[in-house]
């Protein structure tokens, strides 16, 4: 069995997180799980509910969303968020094509840092526009000019 991580050095791994002061990451530290899951594990399954962000800590995870391959997430980035902010069914799966560290954070929590950081805001605003524009670019219908 592997070594648990050091939660507050993660959490700075984490560029969603780099704006929260140290004390801050301390406290998030106490309230995340760390989660390990094989090559091929389903984490999150598209359209069940969902009350925790995942921050990948290690590891490789493929996003799909009605069986189309998303995106890639490696090192440092996170998923679950959507159902945190709106709490309707998740928009897609997240399945680890390596095996994976990640820490979970539940909702609560990831609402109360969000409150905490104007920062932590600004960058997952930042991070959904950037999704969202990734997906219009890609499913768009191209149009002619």
């Amino acid at each position: 069995m592997s070594e648990p991580i050091d939660r507050v050095n993660a959490l700075k791994t984490i560029p969603l997180l780099a704006g929260l002061p140290h004390g801050d990451l301390e406290q998030l530290a106490k309230k995340v799980t760390e989660v390990r899951h094989s090559q091929g594990t389903e984490i999150i399954k598209e359209g069940t509910s969902g009350s925790s962000v995942f921050l990948l800590i290690d590891g490789v995870c493929e996003v799909r969303r009605n069986g189309n391959r998303i995106r890639e997430l490696t090192k440092g980035e996170f998923f679950g968020e959507i159902s945190i902010l709106d709490p309707a069914p998740r928009t897609a799966t997240v399945r680890a094509v390596e095996n994976s560290v990640l820490l979970v954070l539940e909702g609560y929590d990831f609402r109360t840092a969000l409150k905490s950081s104007m920062q932590m805001s600004q960058r997952l605003i930042s991070v959904l526009a950037e999704r969202l524009r990734h997906m219009t670019d890609e499913f768009a219908p191209r149009m002619k000019i």
